[in-house]
């Protein structure tokens, strides 16, 4: 199991280039960025993802011994992990729509952003409309409108960071 370090931010730019930032300062694997919005997330290239508060904003740096080039399992081994976390918080079915998305009721819910750092770890960017209203989200949904309720935020990310690390291991296996 991967002992997490926290870093909690009101507001940021970015988790993943805060992530990339500590890397620099030497912070390694189990580092996690969260943030209560951002005001320059990103998913694909030349895409903005929309932070407002009420979401999960996160990013973990991993050191995987694997060939750290193919992105590909590592950003489905966190899809994964999303998808059991709105399974085992929510009680609701999400799914995967590969490269980097998780929908909810066919509506985006979740987007992933991995990247490779040139020192040999991965951070894994994870953006998950949780409480959001609905007028934060437009073709999205939010974990809150699907469910009629909302969530806890620091559990939400508790639970994620266990199916992650759950996902990791079984990734390095």
């Amino acid at each position: 199991m991967i002992k997490y370090k926290l870093i909690h931010y009101p507001a940021i730019d970015s988790t993943n280039d805060e992530a990339r930032r500590l890397i620099k300062e030497g912070k390694g694997e189990g580092t996690v960025v969260v943030a209560e919005s951002q005001s320059q997330g990103r998913g694909k290239p030349g895409r903005s993802w929309v932070s407002s508060p009420g979401g999960v904003y996160l990013s973990v740096i991993l050191r995987p011994f694997k060939n750290p080039q193919e992105l590909v399992p590592i950003t489905l081994l966190a899809a994964r992990a999303v998808v059991r976390t709105i399974e085992k918080v929510a009680g609701l079915k999400a799914e995967i729509k590969l490269p980097n998305d998780v929908l909810l009721s066919g509506k985006k819910i979740c987007g992933i952003l991995t990247e490779r750092v040139a020192a040999g770890q991965v951070i894994i960017g994870v953006g998950v409309n949780l409480n959001n209203p609905v007028e934060s989200v437009l073709q999205a949904t939010s974990l809150k409108i699907e469910a009629q309720k909302e969530f806890a935020i620091p559990a939400f990310i508790e639970s994620l960071l266990i199916e992650v690390d759950q996902e990791y291991l079984a990734y390095l296996n």
